[in-house]
């Protein structure tokens, strides 16, 4: 049963852990009115851009507004009818007017198909990072205030449209309720049928007992295994015993078979718990289990640190935050070794890890009374080939590659000004090949090793053009410790790590990069080092 309920676990974890991180909401913005050289436009699509929307091209959005004709004023049915063709879950829209050197943009927004409050934004340039973040910021706080919009709608609308329909609604119940003593009549019925049922339970167990007391002489007389009627037939076993001895047929081979199993189970040693698992008692040894589940509290002190030749003043200062809490979850599976620990397949299996941060505040010296929360995880998923011994005392090898999300947010709602935190989010998406081994200390203890290359896809807002800038990101993960084995099922891991990812920004830099003294002329960022020093002390139940 056991191995029936691991297998589609180990599936359902597989497929199940990356896919509510990464879907995100899709966004549609159409031309802005009076923006003829989309100027404002393409700063708007690039301060939204990120992580956190998905946004629909301006070709296939042109297609689309095109089949409503003038839009200039979007009205709330042409939103819907745009969102459904688009399959967007906000539509933006807006409108520009110029007073002398200032322009300010009106913004319309559209949201699960209705209007919401818009919002304007004064700016003399729409390269000024200050307006694409002021953009930025506005938008995700009308988005994220929409997603909570319909859960509350819905409860007010749905009174209004049910109150004509409420005996309708109540009927059926009513109905459901007085159906009980319906249906309970049937059982009522079928109580009357359950009777004959116990009576025949009764009748065929009056049969058996009877058959029973029937057989058992029976048995007795032909000798097959008369327990009850060893007593009156002992005088038929003597005879069969020496017969059997007559014939050359000794008695004692029983003995024997219960000896030989005994010395076979002996001389097994390592190789037990293959016979074990057979039987469905004791477990695989560690080393070798088919599926092995972690969890407990970790921690993490992640540090961010810049490369400039700027003076203090001007340089972005360095994050050294304090330690903070963390829960772990991680395991592996392997399907085939469920089933069959000797088979080829059993050494090919999945992995996958996740470890949040469950309170994390920053702070800045510019607003130095509020408390910026900081969302922070990391998890992976990937496969695993691993190599061991069949003794306990095996070492084993795993190689692997993993897929895998990081992510540091501050939450700058807060302040008065977003830019007074000078620190970018980042959001890591990276391939990791990795090897990873486990090397048994005597019975109880092993030491636990593994290393990770992370091939980094994206960093996310760090290295925005209105941020430090296209770089070049590398980063690399150890990890160490000791695995205390109390049980074949369960065991306690205590393990330490380092991570660190680097970064040589390319070119000119952004904004952040080359921007900060004035001269957008010289690099004056020219690279960053992101490093995590995390623990973990996790309970492992095994199979």
């Amino acid at each position: 049963m056991i191995r029936r309920a691991l297998a589609p676990l180990a599936t359902l974890l597989f497929v199940a852990l990356p896919v509510t991180a990464w879907a995100a909401p899709k966004v549609a913005v159409i031309a802005i009115d009076g923006d003829n050289e989309s100027e404002v436009h393409d700063a708007v699509v690039e301060a939204i851009d990120g992580d956190d929307y998905k946004l629909i091209s301006k070709k296939e959005t042109s297609k689309a507004v095109a089949k409503l004709g003038d839009v200039s004023d979007l009205s709330e049915k042409d939103a819907k009818k745009l969102a459904k063709d688009l399959s967007a879950d906000a539509i933006i829209s807006g409108s520009l007017e110029k007073a002398g050197a200032m322009r300010t943009l009106k913004v319309k927004l559209f949201a699960n198909g209705k209007m919401k409050k818009g919002f304007s934004v004064k700016f003399k340039s729409a390269s000024s990072p200050k307006f694409k973040e002021a953009v930025r910021k506005k938008v995700v706080e009308k988005l994220a205030d929409t997603e909570a919009a319909p859960e509350e709608e819905t409860p007010k609308k749905q009174p209004k449209k049910t109150t004509k329909s409420e005996a309708d609604d109540e009927d059926p119940n009513a109905n459901v309720k007085g159906a009980k003593p319906k249906k309970g009549e049937k059982p009522e019925k079928g109580e009357k049928a359950e009777k004959p049922e116990k009576g025949e339970k009764t009748e065929k167990g009056e049969k058996m007992a009877k058959g029973e007391k029937g057989e058992k002489p029976k048995k007795g007389e032909k000798g097959e295994k008369p327990e009850k009627g060893e007593k009156p037939e002992k005088s038929e076993k003597p005879e069969k015993m020496a017969a059997e001895e007559d014939e050359g047929k000794k008695p004692p081979p029983k003995s024997k078979r219960t000896a030989s199993a005994i010395k076979d189970d002996d001389e097994d040693g390592p190789s037990v718990s293959a016979r074990a698992t057979v039987g469905g008692k004791g477990g695989r040894s560690a080393n070798r289990a088919a599926a092995r589940i972690d969890v407990g509290p970790s921690m993490v002190k992640r540090s961010l640190v810049f490369n400039s030749n700027l003076p203090a003043n001007q340089a972005p200062r360095p994050f050294r935050p304090s330690v903070v809490p963390g829960l772990r979850f991680e395991g592996d599976v392997f399907p085939a070794g469920l089933s069959n620990p000797d088979s080829i397949l059993a050494a090919l299996g999945i992995a996958f890890m996740y470890d949040r941060t469950l309170k994390m505040n920053v702070s800045t010296t510019a607003e130095p009374t509020v408390a910026i929360p900081v969302d922070q995880f990391r998890y992976a998923v990937g496969v695993r080939a691993r190599l061991v011994g069949k003794r306990a005392s095996s070492p084993s090898v795993s190689l692997g590659v993993d897929l895998g999300r990081s992510r540091f947010k501050a939450d700058r709602s807060g302040l008065m000004d977003a830019g007074s935190l000078d620190l970018p989010d980042t959001y890591y998406k990276f391939v990791g090949p990795n090897l990873s081994f486990r090397v048994p200390i005597g019975g109880l203890l092993a030491f636990v090793g593994r290393g990770e290359g992370w091939l980094v896809s994206d960093a996310g807002y760090i290295v925005r053009k209105y941020s430090y800038g296209l770089a070049q990101v590398l980063g690399f993960e150890a990890e160490g410790g000791l695995d205390v084995v109390l049980t074949k099922q369960f065991a306690v891991r205590l393990t330490g790590g380092f991570t660190q990812i680097g970064y040589q920004f390319k070119g000119k830099g952004g904004f952040q990069a080359n921007s900060r003294d004035g001269n957008a002329n010289t690099l004056d960022v020219g690279g960053a080092a992101d490093r995590s020093i995390n623990a973990a002390a996790t309970l492992a139940v095994m199979y």
